[in-house]
């Protein structure tokens, strides 16, 4: 059987909005003196991508959470995902399957509005939501992942033509990142292994963890992946920073 460069790559892709948040800057970069203290305004960027028969939503945004987080973390919504979503002709109903790339409550916001979708995480992420240590329980929303039948991943999968899971913990024991390739070019959605473009440039791993080490690692995995695809145009999507 002849395979068509469609059956192998994934052919569209969107990047979407679900508002902003504020965050201390050393929940974001970890040992750099001059973001303790500071408040930096994380944006939220679902990805929408296009493979054969399957519709993906990569993290689906904060969603509408409750008055004590909207309130601490001031999350502005100058567009929800709802609404970036309809500005490309779609509605949560045509979504086919969600990629988490971990379970924190700015990943799974809208989870449950996506009711004919299939539900991939890596089975350590749904293990430890389950009951998270008492540093990372208030990052974990039970709302948003209570009622979800997920698909418990075991490593790196592809998880349709040229979409691909890596596994990335560090952040959270099992957090991963989605490599997408197309035709002309790679896209890498790191998560929160690098949620700005400085984690990534200046080899500094994120301030939320759950094991360092382990973020040190997969930090170095995202940088490696660069060389993977060497005849393609590379573009990092970073999970909060400003595109």
């Amino acid at each position: 059987m002849v395979v068509t460069p469609e059956e192998v790559i994934a052919s569209k892709w969107h990047l979407l909005k679900d508002g902003t948040f504020e965050i201390d800057g050393g929940f974001l970069v970890y040992g750099v003196q001059k973001y303790y203290g500071k408040k930096l305004t994380a944006h939220l960027k679902p990805l929408y991508v296009e493979s054969g028969d399957e519709r993906i939503l990569i993290d689906t945004g904060i969603g509408d959470p409750p008055e004590r987080y909207s309130s601490t973390y001031k999350v502005r919504k100058d567009e929800d995902l709802m609404g970036s979503l309809k500005g490309i002709g779609l509605s949560p109903e045509d979504i086919t399957m969600v990629i988490n790339t971990h379970l924190h409550f700015d990943h799974t916001g809208y989870n449950t509005s996506f009711t004919n979708a299939r539900f991939l995480s890596q089975v350590d992420e749904i293990r430890y939501s389950a009951q998270p240590d008492r540093f990372q329980k208030g990052a974990y929303l039970k709302d948003n992942i209570k009622d979800i039948d997920f698909l418990a991943l075991d490593g790196e999968c592809e998880v349709a033509p040229g979409v691909t899971v890596i596994p990335t913990p560090g952040h959270t024991p099992g957090h991963q990142s989605v490599i997408v390739e197309l035709e002309q070019e790679v896209l890498i959605y790191t998560g929160d292994v690098s949620p700005l473009r400085i984690n990534l440039e200046k080899d500094l791993i994120v301030g939320v963890l759950h094991d360092p080490v382990a973020a040190q690692r997969s930090l170095s995995i995202l940088c490696a992946l660069s060389d993977w695809f060497p005849e393609k145009l590379k573009r990092y999507i970073f999970s909060h920073d400003m595109e």
